[in-house]
């Protein structure tokens, strides 16, 4: 059996897939969200990320439920030019609306981060090091600074 078909058969049978190819930006971050997404227990107790994106999502989802818990402001996906980031900030408005602490869950929940970029890797150490990173850092595969 080839790895394609084995892959093939565990998404199938025995794992939820938040991928596809060919996705917009929309789904990607959508698929992003969705695989941190473990139940009303918090979410994951271990992210491998790849390019920091899934460790982003819940940092501004913390920082977004600490401003909604002291000012009742939900986050402005108009408030950035970047595509990208208008996406997370509408993800993280519609999570606030049912759940204003469900990225805190997460980060108490979490034990780690892994990251295999090289740059997502250099930008976990520097947020290590300025005090704003929410979880620990794991030895990561390149282990480069």
């Amino acid at each position: 059996m080839g790895f394609r078909r084995v892959h093939q058969s565990i998404a199938r049978d025995s794992a939820a897939v938040f991928a596809w190819k060919g996705e917009t930006l929309q789904e990607y971050w959508w698929c992003t969200e969705r695989s941190l997404d473990c139940g009303p227990g918090g979410g994951p107790d271990l992210i491998v990320d790849d390019g920091g994106d899934a460790t982003m999502l819940i940092h501004e989802g913390v920082k977004a439920e600490e401003e909604f818990a002291k000012s009742g402001k939900l986050p402005d996906p108009t408030s950035t030019d970047n595509a990208k980031f208008q996406i997370v900030l509408s993800i993280i408005k519609e999570g606030l609306q049912s759940d204003p602490l469900k990225y805190h869950k997460m980060k108490e929940r979490l034990v780690e981060v892994s990251e295999e970029t090289t740059t997502g890797v250099k930008r976990l150490y520097q947020m290590q090091a300025n005090g704003s990173l929410l979880f620990p850092i794991r030895g990561n595969h390149r282990r480069r600074r």
